[in-house]
């Protein structure tokens, strides 16, 4: 999108949040594609399905009605691999075909060039970083190993996770303690146990960095923001790097990086923020940038250079990207997040909650059900586990849903938790429908 197309989609977003409470997302994608905003008109408000016992706001209903995974399937699987918007997926065509007319023809290249630099930008002000604290990744794995990778390690150096991390964050510390031979420690982050006691109990003089989710994919359990920054000041203080894997946050619950107080933040755009598959961001706080060393580099990760050996490195976060990139891709990430934007954050974060408490009610008066993930809003998010009766097999339930009732969920990493994520664009129904259909096969 050029440079006038998004300042007058922005303002356009403005407009259609403050007057109506439904997002005009045809539009959206007329204006990706080129046209004006007056020749295209805005779908006439959906209503809800004539099965459903909990009216849909019609927003969420609007919503849906543009997410084609959403009415295609009973959607829980946003922990995994969110579901983009139509607009998503054609910003992303267009801007292929917008490139493939001249990929060096400054006529197209120099327009191009325009969409790394805007989406650090938006990424910055979304999520309270500054555009030279964003460099943009293709995974949140990406970013946890560029973090990863900073120190230079010594033998019995130690790093510490939890017992609820992706294997995104598990994998690189196995690597790098078979290769450097640094010690692993783990804390529980199960609900209720406290992250400052945990933390402090591991931490010892050789404690390098402290690397955990944000959200759990395991258990839900979010790290808030006011215990975040406690423990931020606390490694500052004793010079222990902080890192957290994003990758369940932004889009599921309320996320600000500085307020979090970490120094380094990873994520991607392609679970809660409906982006296309390969992006991501990795946040940076300026006063360390220097201290996160690079391991990797290449062709734009530098300022200046010559052949005679001498280079210095960009004086921003985009230092840590280099190489030829999907351009087409970034645009589309950047369309996500300004069509999560014209719906409102707050907003889809507020119904997420309300759906998750609607979820615990419901496990709650199915006999045999039990909720695993945390029970309160403070720690609580989108990523919602249940446990399932001692004999009922969660990789098999999934294979039967999959197959047999159309509802995408899943096992994670406990024997008998079973995982539903629950996005803003799920419906009170479809979750009654879900956990009606783990009961009459488990119990």
């Amino acid at each position: 999108m050029s440079t006038p197309d998004r300042r007058r989609f922005l303002r356009q977003s403005a407009l259609w949040a403050a007057a109506a409470p439904v997002v005009p997302v045809e539009r959206l994608a007329a204006l990706h594609s080129g046209a004006s905003a007056q020749a295209a008109e805005p779908l006439a408000p959906a209503s809800p399905t004539a099965a459903s016992t909990h009216p849909q706001d019609a927003w969420v209903a609007r919503a849906r009605a543009e997410i084609p995974a959403a009415t295609g399937s009973v959607y829980f699987q946003t922990g995994g691999i969110g579901p983009s918007p139509n607009a998503v997926m054609a910003t992303v065509a267009e801007r292929l075909d917008f490139q493939n007319r001249g990929p060096a023809d400054p006529r197209y290249a120099t327009d191009m060039a325009t969409i790394e630099p805007d989406l650090r930008a938006q990424l910055g002000r979304v999520f309270d970083a500054g555009t030279d604290e964003v460099a943009l990744t293709h995974s949140t794995s990406e970013g946890i190993s560029i973090v990863a990778w900073s120190l230079n390690w010594q033998p019995d150096d130690e790093v510490i996770i939890s017992n609820v991390e992706h294997p995104a964050n598990v994998i690189p510390w196995y690597v790098l303690r078979d290769r450097f031979g640094i010690a692993i420690r783990e804390i529980d982050l199960t609900a209720g146990t406290s992250l400052i006691d945990e933390i402090t109990a591991q931490l010892s003089p050789r404690t390098r960095m402290v690397s955990i989710s944000h959200v759990s994919r395991n258990n839900g359990r979010t790290i808030r923001t006011d215990e975040s920054a406690e423990l931020g000041r606390l490694l500052r203080a004793r010079g222990v790097r902080y890192h957290l894997d994003g990758a369940q946050g932004p889009g599921c619950v309320p996320t600000d990086f500085h307020s979090l107080g970490c120094d380094c933040y990873s994520t991607c755009g392609h679970k809660w923020l409906l982006g296309p598959k390969g992006t991501g961001a990795l946040f940076v706080r300026g006063d360390v940038l220097g201290d996160v060393q690079l391991s990797w580099a290449g062709s734009h990760s530098h300022a200046t250079m010559d052949y005679e050996g001498n280079y210095t490195l960009l004086p921003s976060a985009a230092r840590y990207e280099f190489g030829t990139r999907a351009l087409a891709d970034f645009a589309g990430f950047a369309s996500a997040v300004e069509w999560m934007e014209g719906i409102g954050l707050t907003r889809i974060t507020n119904r997420i909650q309300a759906l998750v408490g609607h979820a615990i009610g419901t496990v709650d008066a199915t006999d045999g059900l039990s909720v695993t993930s945390p029970r309160a809003r403070p720690d609580r998010s989108g990523v919602f586990v249940l446990q399932l009766p001692a004999d009922c097999d969660a990789t098999d339930l999934y294979n039967d849903l999959r197959e047999n009732a159309g509802i995408l969920a899943s096992p994670v990493k406990q024997p008998r938790d079973f995982r539903l994520s629950i996005h803003f664009f799920n419906t009170r129904d479809e979750i009654d429908g879900a956990v009606a259909a783990i009961s009459e096969r488990c119990l």
